[in-house]
C-alpha cells in the first residue's frame, strides 16, 4: 500500500548524519568482508571505487559521461558480475539502515515526550477532540473498525527469503546498538553480529536458481506473520489502549482487534494454474497447523504463568467441568490428578491451569492433526471435540480468565500475555490468516455452461444476461442438485468444481472472500453463488465483485444496482456487501489519471447505491507496491478516499510482493503502519472530506480524457510502441527471473499483446529502465490542456484544496524524482531499432515535460522540495544504483548479440544472466519497489 522509505515523514524527522553514519558502517564491512573472502577482494573494491557516481545527474556533462561508458563497456563479463554484486549489496544495506532509523526516529519522538509525532494516535485523537468531537463518539469509530491486510501472492518480492532473513537480523542488531546501556562486551558482540550477517549475505547466492512454488510462498507469507505481525499486533492495540485511556477515558475492550490479516496465497487462481484445489487445502491446513503451534506454544507458556489461586465461582464451575468433562482420557494426563479431589469435594486451588491444561492438551491434538492431514495420514483418527476448530471454543475460556483475575484484583496480570493471546484470537483466529480465493470470471460461466449442454437446457455462454440471470436466481431458488455426480466435462470445468469442493470442506472459518475478477456482469456473481450452492457449501465464502477496468469501474454500480434489485441476493448477503477495486488493471489500460478518477467516482457511486439499500459497503482496494498500481503512502491514501465511502469503518487493503517486507517485516515498522492505517480510517470515518466542487469535477472529467488519449495514443495505437518496449527494457529477459509462481501473461498466446501482460511485468520494466512511463504519460497532456483552457488558477486550488487530486500529483511527483531521463536515453540507443529510436526519444521529451509541467503545479523547484529527508535517500542510492543501470544496458546488448530469431539463447555466457538477475535485484533496491 505504499513504498517503503518513499514516505518517510510518515515515521517523524530522521537527522541524515545518523542514518549516513549506519551507512558508512555497512560500507566499510561489506568492503572489509569481500577483501577477506575473495582472493582478488582488493582489486574488486578498487573497480568499485572508479565505477561509483558520487556526481547528481545535473553535475554529469556530456565529456564526463562518454568517458565513463568507455568504462563499463570494457568491463568484462566477470568484472560487470563483481561491481553489480557490490553495488547490488550496498543498496540492500542502505535500504536496511533507512528502514532501521525510520522506526528508530518513532521511538525517540515519544522518548523526548513529542506527542505531536505526525498520524500518531495520541495526535490524531487528541485533533479529533479538538475539532468538537465527543470522546464517545470518537471511542465507538475507534471500536467498529475493521482494518484487514491481505497478504498476496503477487511476484513482486525479488529478493530471495534467505536475504530477507539476513537483513531482518542486521536490523536487530542495528536496534540493539542504539541501547546506550551495553557494555563494552555487549556492543562487541553485536558488532560482530553485524559482520557475521553482512558476511553471510555476500556469500549467499542472490539469485533464485529455481521457480517458486505456490508452497514456497505460502512460507514466506506465513513466516511475516508468525516472525512479526504475531508480536506486533498485541503492542499496537496496547499503544492504542493507552491513548484511548488518557483522552477518552476508557479501556478499549479485551476483545478488541482492528487489524485482521488474510491471504491470497494458495487460493488466487487467476490466470496460475500452478494453484490447484489441492493445493489449496494443503496451504490451508499448513496455516492451521503455523497457528496450533503458536497457540500451543502461549498456551503453555500460561499454564506456568497463571499460578494465582484467587478466582471467582465461574472459573471454579469451569475447572470442575473440565475434569469432569476429560477425566477419561490418557491424552489429558495433567487433570487426573486432581480429579479425585474434585470427586470428593475439595476445590482445588488451580482453577487457571486446569483449564488452561486442557486448553493446552487439545491445541496440542489439533497441532497434530493438521500434521497428520498434511502428511496425507488415513490411519489416524480424531473424535469429535477432541480438536479446536473454532476460535471462539478457546476464547470463551480464556474471557473467563481474564474475569476472574480482574474480579480478584489481579487485573496487571490478566492484561498481560493472558490479554495478548485474547486480541490474538480475535485478529488471527485458529488459521492465522483467512485465505481468499479469486478466480476469472469465465471460468465459472464454462462450468454453467457446461451444466446447461449437458442437461439439454441450451448453451448458457450464448445467452444475453437478462436470461443468465433468470436462469441462475431459479436455480439458487430451486431446491433440486444441479450439478450431476457423472457429469462429463474438461480437465479445466473439473478444477474448478473441485475448487469449490475443497472450499466447501475445509473448517468454517479457513477462508475469506471469494473474488471474481474480470467481473463485468451480474451473472458473474451470481454464478458464484450458485456454484457454492451446488457443491453443497453450509458456510459459503462472500462473494467479492472486483472491477479491474476504467470501463468496469464505470458500469460497476449499474452492475451492483441490478443485483441489489434482486429479492434473493439483497436476502443473501443480510445487509453487507464487499467489493474490490483494481488499481493495476485499470492504469494499464487507460493511464494513471484516468485510473485514478474512475476509482474516486466508483467510490463515490457506490458508497451512494449502498446507502440507497440500506447496505454495508467494504471496499476492497487492490493496491499494488508502485505509484503505477495504486501504491502510495498509507495513511494519505485513505484520506483521500471521497467522503461517505469508509462510513462502514470497515476497509481491506493488498499488501503486496516486496511491500509486506518491507513494512511488516520488523516489528517497529508493523506498528506504525497499523498506526497509519487506523488513524487515517479514524479520521475519514468522523470527519470525512467535503465532496470535490462541482467545477472540480468537470474539470477532472476532462483532464482524465485528455490524459487518457493520449495514454491510448502512445501504447496502444502506436505500431511501433510494442516493439520499444520489448527492446528498451527488460521485459522479454524476466524470463530469467524466479520470483513467483504465477505466469507473466494472463493466458497464453502466440503474439505478444499488452491486453494479455499482467500489471506487475508492465511496471517493473519501466522502473528498471528509470523512465517509469506507466506512472506519468499523458499528465502532462492534462495539465497543457487545463493551461491553455484558462484553468490554471482552478488546478492550483485543487492541488491545494482537494486531497485527491493533491496526493494524485504528490506520487507522480515523487515517482518523477526517481526517474533519470540520461539512463533511459542509454536503454534507447544501446538496445531499440534505428527506426523505432525516434519513439524513445520522444518518450524521454515527454518525461522532461511532464517533470516541468509537475514543477509549476506544485510551485516547487525541485522534484519533492518540501520533503528534504527524501532527496537525501534518493541522492544516496542514485550512487551506486545509476552505474548498475549503465552495467544492465552493456549486460542486454551483450546477451541480445547472440540471441537467435526465435528469441532463444542457448549461447548465452551464464555469467551474463547472472549479472543480468543481479542487476534486477540492486536496480530494484536502489528504486525500493519493484512491480
Amino acid at each position: 500500500m505504499g513504498l517503503a522509505g518513499d514516505s518517510p515523514y510518515d515515521f517523524g524527522e530522521i537527522k541524515p548524519d545518523d542514518l549516513d553514519k549506519s551507512i558508512t558502517k555497512f560500507q566499510n564491512i561489506l568492503s572489509n568482508c569481500i577483501k577477506d573472502l575473495e582472493t582478488d577482494g582488493e582489486e574488486i573494491i578498487k573497480l568499485v571505487k572508479t565505477l561509483i557516481l558520487t556526481q547528481s545527474p545535473g553535475e554529469r556533462t556530456t565529456e564526463f559521461i562518454e568517458e565513463y561508458l568507455k568504462k563499463i563497456s570494457n568491463l568484462s563479463n566477470t568484472e560487470a558480475l563483481n561491481v553489480s554484486r557490490v553495488l547490488s549489496h550496498l543498496l540492500n544495506l542502505i535500504n536496511v539502515a533507512e528502514q532501521h532509523h525510520l522506526v528508530r526516529s518513532v521511538r525517540e519522538s515519544f522518548l523526548n515526550n513529542e506527542d505531536d509525532l505526525k498520524y500518531s494516535c495520541e495526535n490524531t485523537i487528541q485533533q479529533l477532540l479538538n475539532q468538537g468531537l465527543d470522546k464517545e463518539s470518537v471511542y465507538n469509530a475507534l471500536i467498529q473498525q475493521k482494518i484487514e491486510l491481505v497478504l498476496t501472492a503477487h511476484p513482486t518480492q525479488i529478493m530471495r527469503r534467505t536475504i530477507i532473513s539476513k537483513n531482518s537480523a542486521m536490523g536487530e542488531a542495528l536496534s540493539s546498538l542504539d541501547n546506550q546501556q551495553l557494555t563494552m562486551f555487549e556492543r562487541e558482540d553485536y558488532e560482530k553480529r553485524l559482520i557475521r550477517e553482512v558476511g553471510g549475505s555476500w556469500l549467499t547466492d542472490e539469485v533464485r536458481r529455481s521457480k517458486v512454488t505456490v508452497e514456497m510462498e505460502a512460507q514466506g507469507g506465513f513466516s511475516v506473520i508468525e516472525q512479526t505481525l504475531w508480536h506486533a499486533l498485541p503492542k499496537f492495540i496496547k499503544i492504542l489502549n493507552r491513548c484511548c485511556v488518557k483522552y477518552l477515558g476508557k479501556e478499549l475492550p479485551p476483545t478488541f482487534a482492528n487489524i485482521h490479516v488474510a491471504s491470497w496465497v494458495g487460493g488466487d487462481r487467476d490466470g496460475n494454474h500452478n494453484v490447484t484445489a489441492e493445493v489449496t487445502r494443503q496451504v490451508s491446513y499448513f496455516s492451521r497447523w503455523i497457528a496450533a503451534t503458536l497457540y500451543y506454544k502461549e498456551i503453555d507458556a500460561l499454564l506456568f504463568e497463571l499460578s494465582m489461586v484467587r478466582h471467582n465461582k465461574t472459573l471454579e464451575e469451569l475447572a470442575r467441568h473440565s475434569i469432569e468433562k476429560r477425566s477419561g482420557t490418557v491424552k489429558l494426563r495433567y487433570l487426573t490428578t486432581l480429579y479425585k479431589e474434585f470427586k470428593e469435594g475439595i476445590p482445588s486451588k488451580e482453577c487457571y491451569r486446569i483449564v488452561m491444561a486442557e486448553l493446552r492438551d487439545k491445541m496440542l491434538l489439533t497441532k497434530r492433526k493438521y500434521e497428520d492431514l498434511i502428511a496425507a495420514k488415513s490411519d489416524t483418527q480424531y473424535l469429535p471435540g477432541e480438536t479446536f476448530e473454532n476460535a471462539d471454543e478457546i476464547l470463551q475460556v480464556l474471557q473467563v480468565c481474564y474475569d476472574s483475575l480482574v474480579e480478584v484484583g489481579a487485573k496487571e496480570v490478566a492484561d498481560g500475555r493472558l490479554l495478548d493471546n485474547i486480541r490474538r484470537l480475535k485478529s488471527f483466529g485458529l488459521t492465522l490468516s483467512k485465505m481468499d480465493i479469486r478466480q476469472e470470471s469465465t471460468r465459472h460461466s464454462d462450468v454453467i455452461n457446461c451444466v446447461t449442454e449437458y442437461l439439454g437446457l441450451g448453451t448458457y455462454n450464448d445467452w444475453d444476461e437478462p436470461k443468465k440471470q433468470a436462469f441462475l436466481i431459479g436455480e439458487l431458488e430451486s431446491k433440486r442438485p444441479l450439478i450431476p455426480h457423472d457429469l462429463p466435462c474438461s480437465s479445466e470445468v473439473r478444477e474448478v468444481l473441485d475448487t469449490f469442493k475443497v472450499a466447501a470442506s475445509l473448517p468454517n472459518g479457513s477462508l475469506g472472500a471469494y473474488v471474481i475478477s474480470m467481473c463485468r456482469n451480474p451473472s458473474d456473481i451470481l454464478a458464484v453463488h450458485l456454484l457454492q450452492k451446488a457443491v453443497g457449501n453450509k458456510n459459503p465464502q462472500r462473494v467479492v465483485p472486483l472491477f479491474e477496468t476504467a470501463a468496469d469501474l464505470d458500469s460497476s454500480p449499474k452492475t451492483m444496482e441490478e443485483l441489489f434489485l434482486q429479492q434473493w441476493y439483497l436476502k443473501s448477503i443480510n445487509g453487507e456487501q464487499e467489493i474490490m477495486l483494481g488499481y493495476s488493471d485499470s492504469a494499464k489500460d487507460s493511464g494513471r489519471f484516468m485510473s485514478c478518477w474512475e476509482l474516486f467516482k466508483a467510490q463515490e457511486r457506490l458508497a451512494s447505491l449502498t446507502e440507497k439499500f440500506n447496505v454495508k459497503l467494504t471496499l476492497f482496494h487492490g493496491r499494488g507496491g508502485t505509484a503505477a498500481r495504486g501504491g502510495g503512502n498509507s495513511h494519505e491514501g485513505i484520506m483521500s478516499q471521497p467522503g461517505g465511502s469508509l462510513k462502514s469503518a470497515s476497509t481491506r487493503v493488498t499488501i503486496q510482493g516486496e511491500m509486506i517486507d518491507s513494512h511488516y517485516g520488523q516489528i517497529g515498522a508493523s506498528i506504525r503502519n497499523f498506526e497509519l492505517f487506523t488513524t487515517a480510517l479514524l479520521k475519514q470515518s468522523l470527519t470525512p472530506p467535503p465532496p470535490p466542487k462541482q467545477r472540480w469535477r468537470e474539470i477532472m472529467e476532462q483532464l482524465s480524457i485528455t490524459s487518457c488519449k493520449k495514454y491510448r495514443s502512445v501504447v496502444r495505437e502506436n505500431p511501433s510502441f510494442i516493439q520499444y518496449f520489448r527492446t528498451s527494457t527488460v521485459q522479454p529477459e524476466m524470463v530469467y527471473l524466479n520470483i513467483g509462481s504465477r505466469p507473466a501473461k494472463r493466458i497464453a498466446a502466440k503474439s505478444f499483446g499488452l491486453e494479455h501482460l499482467r500489471a506487475i511485468p508492465w511496471v517493473f520494466s519501466f522502473s528498471q529502465n528509470r523512465l517509469n512511463l506507466p506512472v506519468w504519460l499523458g499528465i502532462e497532456d492534462a495539465i497543457l490542456e487545463a493551461k491553455t483552457k484558462g484553468w490554471g488558477s482552478d488546478i492550483n486550488e485543487m492541488y491545494k484544496e482537494w486531497p485527491f487530486f493533491s496526493s494524485t500529483i504528490d506520487l507522480v511527483e515523487m515517482v518523477l524524482l526517481k526517474t533519470d531521463p540520461q539512463i533511459s536515453l542509454r536503454y534507447n540507443q544501446m538496445l531499440v531499432p534505428a527506426q523505432v529510436q525516434p519513439l524513445g526519444i520522444e518518450m524521454i521529451d515527454e518525461l522532461t515535460k511532464t517533470t516541468n509541467a509537475i514543477l509549476e503545479l506544485t510551485k516547487h523547484k525541485t522534484l519533492q522540495q518540501d520533503n528534504k529527508i527524501l532527496q537525501h535517500f534518493v541522492s544516496i542510492r542514485r550512487t551506486f544504483m545509476d552505474p548498475i543501470n549503465y552495467i544492465q544496458v552493456e549486460t542486454l546488448k551483450r546477451l541480445r548479440s547472440t540471441q537467435k530469431p526465435d528469441g532463444t539463447n542457448d549461447d548465452a555466457d551464464p555469467i551474463l544472466i547472472d549479472t543480468l538477475i543481479i542487476t534486477f535485484n540492486g536496480i530494484s533496491a536502489g528504486m525500493k519497489n519493484t512491480g
